[in-house]
């Protein structure tokens, strides 16, 4: 069955998505994320359908990204649309934290 969010309904994106969505996954991102050496980017955010990541504001610095684990659905739109494949999915434990 095809998992069709809103966000890949407006890009077009008509294939099947790379990781089926499980509430048993949890998306997790890596130290080589682009905002983590000063770049903007919010790539991941603007895919993902429950808005599980949010870029929260510094001063001086560049708003870095952070994963509601209660919202992420573990879909992996958020990991395709990276350009940088800074964001892994990763399994759920039995608190629903990330293993």
């Amino acid at each position: 069955m095809n998992h069709m969010t809103r966000a890949r309904f407006l890009r077009g994106d008509w294939r099947e998505p790379s990781v089926p969505p499980s509430h048993l996954a949890v998306a997790r991102i890596a130290s080589n994320c682009l905002t983590y050496g000063g770049i903007h980017c919010h790539s991941c955010a603007e895919t993902c359908e429950p808005e599980a990541i949010r870029f929260h504001m510094r001063v001086g610095a560049t708003a870095n990204p952070t994963i509601d684990l209660e919202l992420c659905t573990g879909c992996g739109d958020c990991r395709t649309n990276c350009p940088v494949h800074a964001i892994e999915l990763f399994k759920r434990n039995i608190d629903g934290d990330q293993t």
